[in-house]
């Protein structure tokens, strides 16, 4: 009886082991799969990276892992921005912002790339008073979380500064 007991807590064991290293891998193949679409994204191959990230997006549906979803809806809705299509990429944004704030909170510092990229699809479309409130509130969520000499940091400081060029608010921009 000990003996069967001893082996059925080792199967145990190595079927739980088994089940904790399972969502690493798959993380790793999520990563591995995010980076040859935007990959491909930035190669302008849109081709070939809009069925990668739709089925990206189509499997993480079935997953209750926020996270990774509005990931992946950031990246489907960045496809669609670069190639114009700003009707199929501002719904995907809105709602990847949405995930994350109820995944991650309000300020988490993953937020801020999608608020940036929304923030700039409205700059394209000259929705000024819509994208000045994204651009800062990228700029604080990054500030709260990094350093001043982050360069995600530089980034929004540089996103709010275009913004304001393009508005011909230099004095607000010079700082």
């Amino acid at each position: 009886m000990t003996r069967r007991r001893l082996t059925l807590v080792a199967g145990l064991a190595l079927a739980i082991t088994a089940s904790l290293a399972t969502p690493s891998i798959a993380q790793k193949g999520l990563a591995a799969e995010s980076a040859r679409i935007n990959a491909l994204r930035s190669a302008g191959k849109y081709s070939e990276a809009l069925p990668l990230a739709q089925a990206m997006v189509a499997s993480l549906e079935k997953t209750t892992n926020n996270r990774d979803l509005a990931g992946a809806l950031n990246n489907l809705a960045q496809i669609y921005a670069d190639q114009g299509h700003d009707d199929q990429a501002e719904p995907l944004y809105k709602r990847a912002i949405a995930l994350m704030e109820k995944g991650t909170g309000l300020d988490s510092v993953e937020i801020a790339p999608v608020l940036n990229n929304l923030a700039a699809l409205y700059q394209r479309q000259s929705r000024f008073a819509e994208a000045e409130p994204l651009f800062k509130r990228a700029l604080a969520v990054r500030e709260k979380a990094l350093s001043r000499e982050h360069p995600d940091v530089g980034q929004s400081l540089n996103n709010l500064a275009t913004y304001y060029v393009k508005q011909q608010r230099q004095a607000e921009a010079e700082p």
